[in-house]
Formats: structure tokens, C-alpha cells, sequence
């Protein structure tokens, strides 16, 4: 199997990759570009929403100097379309390895306090007010049945801690736009 490393500009149906790493780049073939890792930047020209690069298939260990894994073609854009769009790229800067391999290296990422599960499902809210505008450090908590798997403020673009399961399941969102009661 060979996954291409993803970059700025390449693209996932009508979205596109529009932030990488300014000290890792590839120009075989050119133009040179700013390779990406997960959870980077892009823009959907369907839904005219901002989103992310998220992962799905195997991939290689290794990360980028950001901490983050490698972004790879195959890879998953989030955004408001539904099936989500899945990037590709044509490049000589790739993770290969063979079929076996592959199904040993199923995706397993995750950030510190936000892992539930391995990953297999995969969850991240944005919130926003009645005008569409991102709701930065609103308070929130994520609740896997009665218990709370997440809970913080949003970021300067609306978004929650990433959630991930092993399993479907169902989850609920409490979000606090005032005064918190514990």
C-alpha cells in the first residue's frame, strides 16, 4: 500500500488543504508545497465551511515537528458534508508499506484527556451562535452515557476537545453560555 503525504492546496472533492508545515515541504514533482499533518486547516467550497484534516486507513508511525501525525492521502476532510470528502494527492513523498502491515497499522491516534477509545469513531463539535459566528471559550462538557469523557472551553474557532471511541456510541454535548453550575 502507498499513502501520499498531503499538502497545502490538494484537495478532497471541492475542499482543500490550506495550512501546512512551513519547515517540511516536497517539491517531487513541483511546485513546491507545505507538507500537512492531521487535524490541519481547510476550506470546503460546497458547504463554504472551515474544517480539518482528519485520519482514516493505516498509516506509519512518525509525526510531524508539530507533534501531529502525517497527513496522508486517503485521509478525511471534516466539514458540513456528508459522506465527508476524502483527499488525494499524487506525489513522490509517501508512506509504503505492504497489505499485512497495513491491517496491523489501522489508525490509532488521539490527544491526551480526549482518548476514550483507539479511535475507530471519531467526534469534534463546533460551536456557534444563532449568526453562524464560531462560540470561542464557551464552556462545555461530553458525556459518554453518565460518564464525562471531555469537558473545557472552546478554542479561538468554536471547537471542543476531539472525542474517539472503540465503539458507536451514543454521546451528549452540555455547553454553559453563562453562569456554570457544577
Amino acid at each position: 500500500m502507498r499513502r501520499v503525504f498531503l499538502g497545502i492546496g490538494d484537495e478532497a472533492g471541492d475542499a482543500f488543504i490550506t495550512e501546512g508545515l512551513p519547515s517540511v515541504t516536497c517539491s517531487n514533482p513541483p511546485p513546491e508545497v507545505n507538507i500537512s499533518t492531521l487535524y490541519m486547516k481547510t476550506y470546503c467550497r460546497a458547504c463554504k465551511q472551515e474544517g480539518y484534516i482528519a485520519p482514516r486507513g493505516p498509516r506509519l508511525k512518525g509525526t510531524g515537528p508539530n507533534g501531529q501525525p502525517w497527513a496522508l492521502s486517503g485521509d478525511i476532510n471534516i466539514c458540513g458534508c456528508s459522506p465527508p470528502p476524502v483527499f488525494y494527492a499524487e506525489r513522490n513523498m509517501a508512506q509504503v508499506f505492504d497489505s499485512d502491515e497495513g491491517a496491523r497499522r489501522m489508525t490509532n491516534v488521539h490527544n491526551s484527556g480526549s482518548r476514550v477509545g483507539s479511535g475507530l469513531y471519531d467526534e469534534q463539535y463546533m460551536l456557534k451562535g444563532g449568526d453562524g459566528q464560531a462560540l470561542a471559550n464557551v464552556g462545555y462538557r461530553v458525556l459518554v452515557g453518565s460518564k464525562v469523557v471531555a469537558s473545557g472551553t472552546s478554542d479561538a474557532n468554536g471547537r471542543t476537545q476531539r472525542i474517539r471511541t472503540d465503539e458507536s456510541r451514543s454521546i451528549r454535548l452540555d455547553v454553559y453560555l453563562g453562569h456554570r453550575e457544577e
